[in-house]
């Protein structure tokens, strides 16, 4: 069949026919999925839709250098590694034998709460020299030479 010498009453003929095709089709997914739930026992979807939340919509304002610039200036913020850890540690020894709160320490060192509190439950228990004093509270001991 040479597609260049297709008639349009041919053409109209094979675009109702796929059409009622696509229709069948789906009448016989329905009904798949209809005996699949009786087999299962789980209920069946009623729509070929998926289910949940829906995608967030992209916001359409915001143009290609501004997102760029974003993300250069965000990665300049980044600190090289190991320095929380002597942030923390010259804050604790300077705060002496009282100990600080993580609240606090964030503060003070411009780090915030959640970064402080992840950093003493990971890196700091390793660290024999500070000790939990209370609730978010921490100190330095010295080490005993």
């Amino acid at each position: 069949m040479n597609i260049t010498n297709i008639s349009s009453n041919a053409l109209k003929n094979l675009i109702k026919l796929t059409q009622r095709k696509e229709g069948l089709l789906k009448e016989i997914q329905k009904i798949e999925s209809q005996l699949a739930s009786l087999i299962t026992g789980k209920p069946a979807r009623a729509t070929g839709k998926r289910r949940g939340r829906p995608a967030k919509a992209k916001k359409a304002g915001r143009p290609a250098k501004a997102a760029k610039a974003t993300k250069a200036r965000s990665s300049a913020k980044r600190a090289p590694r190991g320095q929380i850890k002597k942030k923390i540690l010259a804050a604790l020894k300077a705060a002496g034998d009282a100990g600080m709160k993580v609240t606090d320490l964030s503060k003070k060192i411009g780090v915030k709460n959640a970064n402080v509190h992840v950093w003493f439950s990971s890196t700091g228990k390793k660290l024999p020299e500070i000790k939990r004093v209370g609730k978010g509270h921490f100190k330095l001991v010295e080490k005993k030479a």
